[in-house]
C-alpha cells in the first residue's frame, strides 16, 4: 500500500507531457537586455551561445578601441606640446587647426584677408571686422610653426589614427545594436516555433485519486 501511494505520489510530481509555451514578448524583451539571451528562453542554445559571443567580442572591441583612440589623443597632444610647444589642454579644433596649418601666421593670414573682404569691402563695417578678428585668430601664446613637412605629417598621421579609431568605434557601436536588433527578431521566431513545435502535445497530468485508490487522469488541448 505505502508503495502505491509513493508511486502515484511520484507521478504526481513528475509526469507532465506538456506542450508548454514561452511568451515571445518574454523572449523578445530578453534579447533587448542582452542579445542570445531570448534564444536560450526559447531552448535554441546554440543560436543564443551564437548571439551572446558575438555581442561580448563587439564590446569588447568597442572599449579596446576606445582606449586606442584615447592614446592616439595623448599621443598628438604630446608630440605638439614637444616639437611645436602647443598647450595640452585645448579643444579638439584648436588641433584641427594645428593639423590644416603648418602656422598660426598663416591661419591668421587667412582669418584677415576673409574678415577684410567680407566686414570691410561688403559690408562696410570696421567694428564687426574688429569683433571677428578678436574672436578667431589665434594668439601669440598659443601660437604654433612646424618647422618642416615630416613633423607637421607626423602629427597630421597621429590625428589621422585617432579619426582612424573613432570611425571603428562607431562601427562597433552599430554592430551591437545590430546585433540586439536582428536577436531581437530571431528570438520572437525561435519563440513562435518553439510553441508550433509543441502545441500538439497538449498537456497530460497524473495525480492519485485518494479516494478511489487510483489514479486521476488529465488532458488539456488548446485549440
Amino acid at each position: 500500500m505505502k508503495k502505491s501511494i509513493l508511486i502515484f505520489l511520484i507521478i504526481s510530481l513528475s509526469l507532465t507531457l506538456a506542450g508548454k509555451e514561452v511568451s515571445v514578448k518574454k523572449a523578445m524583451l530578453c534579447s533587448v537586455l542582452v542579445p542570445g539571451l531570448g534564444e536560450m528562453y526559447s531552448q535554441n542554445y546554440t543560436k543564443g551561445a551564437i548571439f551572446l559571443v558575438a555581442e561580448t567580442a563587439i564590446i569588447f572591441s568597442y572599449f579596446r578601441l576606445q582606449s586606442e583612440r584615447d592614446w592616439a589623443i595623448n599621443s598628438y597632444k604630446q608630440y605638439a606640446f614637444s616639437v611645436v610647444g602647443v598647450p595640452k589642454d585645448m579643444d579638439d579644433s584648436y588641433y584641427q587647426l594645428i593639423q590644416n596649418y603648418m602656422s598660426s601666421e598663416e591661419y591668421n593670414d587667412d582669418i584677415i584677408r576673409d574678415a577684410r573682404n567680407y566686414f570691410l569691402i561688403y559690408l562696410t563695417d570696421p567694428e564687426g571686422y574688429e569683433s571677428y578678428l578678436e574672436a578667431h585668430l589665434i594668439p601669440e601664446e598659443n601660437s604654433w610653426h612646424w618647422d618642416n613637412d615630416s613633423e607637421w605629417s607626423e602629427y597630421i598621421n597621429l590625428r589621422l589614427r585617432k579619426q582612424d579609431y573613432e570611425i571603428y568605434s562607431n562601427f562597433a557601436f552599430a554592430a551591437a545594436i545590430l546585433n540586439r536588433i536582428i536577436s531581437v527578431i530571431d528570438s520572437a521566431m525561435e519563440a513562435k516555433k518553439f510553441n508550433r513545435s509543441n502545441q500538439y502535445l497538449g498537456k497530460l497530468s497524473v495525480q492519485p485519486d485518494w479516494n478511489k485508490k487510483g489514479m486521476k487522469i488529465n488532458y488539456e488541448y488548446r485549440f
